[in-house]
């Protein structure tokens, strides 16, 4: 009786919503958030509960267990995430990429700048053919190496099949329409202008007709034209209208006043509502976009 009672007092929309399925719920989060908000939607954080992301299983084995288990089996345990730390705004940008992606078993998937992040791993136990896309050594000396013996080290650890190419995106020679999305995960705001024009270019290339560009972009709130400076140590303020006409994209999700070089943008709105989005641990929001190659 209580619980007919209950169900009595929820609006018709609220009634949909319960019952729409779990597919559904995401796409719409994924389409509703465009600067990443600061109450992280339910099912974003089961994704992370079940991948274990974005740092890792947070599992504390006894000293019992740790004497019986193999290291390599507490490794495992602790899932793909734990090898690259990054900003606690991945808490958001992991499970929003994978639901704006539409991702099912088939699909080619092409990571621009994966590093070793869990992302890419993630990618490949849902059934897609992952290719990351990162100069690894060459720019970013890390504890675990960027490279082919780190990569088939932890495919042979997660049974998946991450393709690396150990280079820039220009010259990993990648065919044309061979990918159905492409993802960059806060990639961008770490590129000079020119890699970043070129970048999208090579996106747009490789990406058949019909396929999505996923994309999360820092915006740091200590660079203009939230101050004077030009950049930080992470990097620059991307100018998201250059950079998604730098190929004849079309914007299939992102909201242009909440979007950084948009003429609808204003950084004082912004500033306003700043308790309604998500800060990460190092002064940025994330702005979230999917262009679509027509």
């Amino acid at each position: 009786m209580r619980e007919y009672a209950a169900s009595r007092v929820l609006s018709a929309a609220d009634r949909r919503e319960a019952t729409r399925p779990p597919a559904a719920r995401a796409h719409a989060e994924a389409e509703t958030n465009v600067l990443a908000p600061a109450a992280i939607p339910p099912l974003f954080m089961q994704w992370n509960y079940h991948h274990g992301a974005p740092f890792g299983m947070q599992r504390r084995e006894g000293r019992y267990l740790r004497r019986l288990l193999p290291p390599r089996v507490i490794e495992r345990r602790r899932g793909p995430f734990q090898y690259q730390f990054n900003n606690t705004s991945r808490t958001f940008e992991y499970p929003w990429s994978f639901f704006s992606g539409g991702i099912r078993p088939g699909l080619d998937v092409l990571e621009i700048g994966g590093g070793l992040s869990g992302f890419q791993f993630a990618l490949s136990r849902a059934g897609c053919r992952v290719t990351n896309v990162d100069p690894g050594t060459e720019l970013r000396p890390l504890k675990w190496q960027v490279d082919e013996t780190s990569m088939r080290r932890l495919n042979k650890l997660y049974a998946t099949d991450v393709v690396l190419r150990n280079t820039v995106i220009e010259d990993a020679d990648l065919p044309d329409n061979a990918f159905d999305i492409v993802f960059s995960i806060s990639v961008l705001e770490h590129l000079d202008e020119d890699a970043i024009y070129s970048t999208m270019r090579e996106a747009y290339r490789v990406l058949r007709p019909g396929g999505k560009l996923v994309m999360t972009v820092d915006l740091f709130l200590n660079v203009t034209p939230f101050s004077r400076q030009r950049e930080n140590q992470y990097g620059t303020n991307v100018d998201l209208r250059a950079a998604s006409e730098a190929a004849p994209f079309v914007l299939e999700t992102g909201d242009r006043s909440q979007l950084i070089g948009f003429p609808e943008f204003d950084h004082l709105c912004i500033q306003a509502r700043l308790e309604q989005f998500l800060i990460g641990s190092y002064p940025t929001l994330t702005q979230c976009l999917v262009l679509r190659k027509p």
